[in-house]
């Protein structure tokens, strides 16, 4: 079979599936969409992938294409997804791919992490060869998956996780199959062979992977509840870190923007919805929906702008932003406008 689809959001898992059926091609070729955001540029790498898919090997007895991280096929959500004009693009690349099939000696791969099943596109592509799945678990699933995957993957190395050390590791690490790999060769690197990783150890060396939150989850939770107290001491504990000022405002200013829009849309009545296409997770739109009526939404832009303009400073370089970031949350957390 020469043209394949792979659809999954674990890039490690996506990149495997993809080096298996690529192995044996003599000439390679990727075309990487990990950067294309705009729609011009998703539509340039279009073109360059009808152009590879159109161009059989040369001097090569076989050729081989990868387009790899396309983030923009048609997806689920109101907000999610690419322009119309790209999904035309797509779907009349699709009938392409669909009517011209391509010889024993050339391979198409095409992987990206989501695709709605039921789109043109997909439908499309259905009968034109192999579409791999690679369908994210539920959350407990996926956690006991990674559990297990950190255990072998640790007897394979040469050592052995204590007892409940495995799920402390993959709390730390997160799901993601490429960064459990990397934290896995550095744990054995740590402890040597026939070593046991303790808690104490995971606390010590493990890094937070893809996906997985950084402490200063603690600062947006404070400040999002309007807990002044909580805020500045979470704000005084991390000030002292390389980049806290950049980091900081960066979220602080995505976290305001966020409840701006979630408030806007309780305020029509919508924010439920809204919630949901935000954050994703019927958790997270229920804390955040909690959060939002703690604030007004002049209140919310009027922070939402300050940190804006925070952040600008503290990316251009400028002296004593940490200090500053202290003092808008004051401001922000106890002062209504």
């Amino acid at each position: 079979m020469s043209f394949h689809l792979i659809i999954g959001e674990d890039d490690y898992l996506v990149g495997e599936a993809a080096k298996r059926i690529l192995s044996a091609a003599a000439e390679k070729e990727e075309i990487d969409s990990m950067l294309s955001v705009n729609e011009e540029s998703q539509l340039s790498d279009i073109r360059a992938a009808d152009a590879a898919f159109s161009t059989p090997p040369f001097l090569e007895p076989s050729k081989a294409t990868w387009w790899r991280n396309v983030g923009f096929l048609p997806q689920s959500g109101s907000k999610k997804g690419p322009s119309e004009k790209v999904k035309e693009t797509l779907v009349a690349f699709a009938e392409k791919i669909a009517a011209n099939p391509l010889p024993e000696n050339q391979i198409f791969v095409i992987s990206g992490p989501r695709l709605l099943m039921t789109s043109v596109f997909a439908k499309t592509l259905k009968g034109a060869g192999e579409v791999i799945s690679l369908a994210t678990a539920k959350a407990k699933e996926k956690s006991r998956d990674a559990v297990a995957r950190a255990i072998d993957g640790a007897k394979e190395r040469g050592f052995a996780f204590a007892p409940g050390a495995a799920d402390a590791f993959v709390a730390a690490v997160g799901t993601d199959t490429r960064s459990i790999e990397s934290e896995l060769d550095k744990m054995r690197d740590y402890l040597g062979n026939g070593g046991t990783a303790t808690r104490r150890e995971i606390a010590e060396i493990s890094s937070p992977g893809a996906g997985v939150e950084t402490p200063l989850w603690e600062l947006t939770d404070a400040v999002a509840s309007r807990d002044a107290a909580k805020a500045v001491e979470a704000a005084a504990r991390f000030s002292g870190e390389s980049g806290f000022d950049v980091m900081a405002t960066t979220i602080l200013e995505r976290m305001f923007r966020n409840l701006a829009e979630l408030k806007d849309a309780m305020q029509r009545g919508e924010g439920e919805k809204a919630a949901l296409d935000i954050y994703g997770s019927p958790w997270t739109a229920k804390k955040n929906i909690a959060a939002a009526s703690k604030w007004t939404l002049r209140e919310l832009r009027f922070a939402w702008g300050r940190f804006m303009n925070l952040r600008e400073r503290a990316v251009s370089g400028a002296l004593g932003t940490d200090n500053l970031v202290i003092t808008e949350i004051i401001r922000a957390v106890r002062r209504a406008v």
